[in-house]
């Protein structure tokens, strides 16, 4: 489905549907699984983003430099 804002949108208003008295019980079984696959998928891809956020959160100080990637020792030797 779309991006993460409007399936949480679709979460949202299957939450409140679900409430409705009047919604017959096939109906809300049906509204009550693809809430289920929503949560799910949303659960799974908010995992996704806290990890890239603790990522950069614990990354190097120096963000703007590059890792230093040496063969050789200083003096010459491998």
């Amino acid at each position: 489905m779309k991006d993460f804002e409007s399936r949480l949108e679709r979460l949202e208003f299957l939450a409140e549907r679900i409430r409705d008295n009047d919604l017959p019980l096939e109906e809300a079984i049906k509204v009550f699984e693809e809430g289920m696959k929503l949560s799910k998928g949303l659960k799974k891809e908010l995992e996704k983003m806290q990890g890239k956020v603790e990522t950069l959160l614990n990354g190097p100080e120096d963000a703007g430099g590059t890792p230093e990637v040496t063969l050789f020792s200083p003096d010459g030797e491998a």
